[in-house]
């Protein structure tokens, strides 16, 4: 599937620009979620739950950015 580079804007992902796949119709999706893992490296050495962070697509410029929506966790 092709993808295209747009600039996420806050959150843990603020500045970077990376690639988000388009959909059949050639169109960026109106959400992204972005899955973030970590470790723990303490008393207790086990992996942390998983937390998915959205961004929302921001169509008011010329080129293609994400803003940061907040985080959900599953």
């Amino acid at each position: 599937m092709p993808a295209v580079e747009v600039w996420f804007v806050g959150g843990p992902a603020d500045g970077r620009l990376a690639p988000v796949d388009v959909r059949d119709a050639g169109k960026l999706p109106p959400v992204v979620l972005l899955l973030q893992t970590g470790f723990y490296f303490g008393a207790a050495d086990h992996p942390e739950p998983s937390v998915e962070h959205q961004y929302v697509r921001d169509d008011t410029g010329d080129s293609p950015v994400y803003r940061y929506a907040g985080w959900t966790d599953d």
